[in-house]
């Protein structure tokens, strides 16, 4: 969880480890919060933790339309692995499959 200077939640990231890898299964940042790193720093977090714990890789689901998130996730070190076809619902669409391997 990413908190301001008033305790206020900012962002926050979930991710299950099991064995020797990590999936993210959410990432989210208030929108007063964004673009302003919060995002980034979640995941730094998250590569910390997976160097501390040796995992392998981590994870992790995007929509395809998702441009902002897969610009993110790519410019941290994350690559698309494949794709998920009809990943999502409400609207239905694929996800792409990034990973970071460690």
């Amino acid at each position: 969880v990413a908190l301001d200077d008033d305790g206020r939640v900012l962002g926050y990231v979930g991710m299950h480890h099991l064995a020797d890898e990590g999936y993210i299964t959410n990432v989210a940042v208030s929108p007063v919060a964004r673009r302003q790193g919060v995002a980034r720093a979640l995941l730094g977090a998250f590569d910390d933790y997976a160097r501390a714990h040796a995992l392998a890789r981590v994870t992790l689901e995007v929509r395809m339309s998702n441009a902002a998130a897969i610009a993110l996730y790519e410019s941290v070190g994350y690559v698309r692995d494949g794709v998920r076809p009809g990943f999502y619902r409400h609207p239905m669409e694929d996800a792409a499959i990034y990973s970071k391997y460690y």
